[in-house]
């Protein structure tokens, strides 16, 4: 049995070091398993950059040539993997998500349904078992649940044979219950099957976030928007502009900010944060990556979340989502706009709702008049989600569910996205390719 550990700790952290020496000793005792252990602070991993190329052009494999190509290509040959992470507002730390946005290419583009829902087909016949230990301040039901529903839907899509959490309070650091880890390999180690993780709904794993009160009306607002695609081609950036324009002809001025500028250093860091301190708004618009905020959003609200620590006097802040997501559904999108409702409550921001999009892809980074009529409704949602913004309101239920609604049939939109995929690997010369297995059982590339 091979086996994958990966240490997220953000900096020097004795007991996250401590789990995950517990864990391969664990992991170690079955089978005598090969135990690999990757410190990610210490590899050089590059942000994702959302292009699907290793789905249309490099079939399996990342464009980008670094550790986070070497990584998933271990993740695809162990059996188990395992990660090591502090818990950040309910999900995994940066340095543990800039790993896994890296794996995409594990995955075909191709959709299948499970249980009713669209996921994407699994590359490999023989995916790891996927087990998380995660390291809390204090224990606090809320994180827990999401980071379990977080894993839960990381198992479905990685199509997981076994998957299990365990959580640890740093508080109780003289007795780190090395129990949980125990617990954690031995679901993953003895409880293998080939049987798919069971569907349920989403939102019955999370634990509600009623939305915040009205509060004083900004008089400004910050658009940070997550995806790593060059400017104007996301849909996030269309997403938060159209609502930027909303909110100006209300009165309430606008900044954009593209965090793959702001994230990738303790300088852009350090601006970011300060142009925090400067609005009352902030509105974060980002895709889904491996069913959570991509790293370069993780990273940004894990500054933002120290820094307001810091302050005494914290200045009063109201934090907005916008989320899309490739898949028909927008629930896929929940998880993340719950981890982002979580990072409101820890920095003592309001937290004024989120509008989730499925079949972002639709739009694909173009005005909404170009993108078709499918998309015909959403101005009117985004205007009336920014006369509530615009008075402190948050964003009305009834907003967030009609935004929420299937752009199209998911029989349509199934045979138009495999079509798309498709089209673009043939454009690609990379069509007779897009099937391959490019990692074999050794952990190596394959030749050709």
């Amino acid at each position: 049995m091979r086996a994958l550990v990966l240490n997220g700790a953000l900096g020097p952290d004795p007991l996250v070091d401590e789990l995950t020496a517990r864990i391969a000793r664990d992991l170690e005792a079955y089978d005598n398993a090969s135990v690999d252990i990757e410190v990610l602070r210490d590899a050089h991993i590059a942000h994702c950059q959302g292009c699907f190329d290793c789905w249309t052009k490099t079939p399996g494999i990342c464009k980008i040539n670094d550790a986070g190509r070497d990584l998933a290509r271990d993740f695809v040959a162990s059996d188990v993997v395992v990660l090591v992470t502090p818990v950040q507002f309910g999900g995994y730390s940066s340095e543990c998500k800039k790993m896994l946005d890296r794996t995409l290419g594990m995955l075909l583009p191709f959709f299948r349904r499970i249980d009713g829902e669209v996921h994407h087909a699994p590359r490999y016949a023989h995916p790891p078992a996927f087990g998380v230990v995660g390291v809390v301040d204090r224990r606090n039901a809320a994180l827990e649940q999401t980071l379990r529903a977080l894993v839960t839907r990381n198992a479905i899509n990685f199509a997981a044979p076994a998957h299990a959490v365990g959580v640890v309070e740093r508080a109780n650091a003289e007795h780190p219950a090395f129990g949980e880890c125990d617990t954690v390999i031995a679901t993953l180690c003895g409880a293998r099957s080939n049987e798919h993780v069971p569907i349920v709904d989403v939102d019955s794993l999370l634990p509600a976030m009623p939305l915040s009160g009205a509060g004083a009306a900004p008089t400004d607002v910050l658009l940070l928007v997550g995806s790593a695609k060059p400017r104007g081609t996301s849909t996030s950036e269309a997403l938060g502009m159209h609502l930027l324009e909303r909110l100006a002809l209300r009165g309430v001025i606008g900044e954009l900010r593209h965090l793959q500028n702001e994230a990738h250093s303790p300088e852009a860091l350090r601006d970011l944060v300060a142009a925090v301190r400067a609005h009352s708004l902030v509105i974060i618009s980002s895709p889904v990556y491996i069913d959570a905020l991509p790293a370069l959003v993780t990273r940004a609200l894990e500054a933002i979340a120290a820094d307001r620590a810091q302050d005494l006097v914290r200045t009063p802040l109201t934090i907005a989502m916008l989320l899309n997501c490739g898949f028909p559904e927008s629930r896929h999108a929940a998880v993340a706009r719950t981890i982002g409702a979580l990072f409101a409550r820890a920095t003592g921001a309001r937290w004024a709702g989120a509008l989730q999009l499925g079949g972002g892809g639709v739009i694909d980074g173009r005005p909404f008049d170009v993108a078709g009529r499918v998309v015909a409704h959403l101005p009117a949602l985004l205007d009336e989600a920014a006369a509530a913004l615009a008075v402190g309101r948050a964003i009305p239920p009834s907003v967030q569910e009609r935004f929420a609604q299937p752009l199209m049939g998911t029989s349509l939109y199934m045979a138009a996205g495999d079509a798309g995929w498709l089209w673009t690997a043939a454009h690609e010369g990379a069509l007779t390719k897009m099937w391959q297995r490019p990692v074999n059982a050794e952990g190596t590339l394959a030749a050709g």
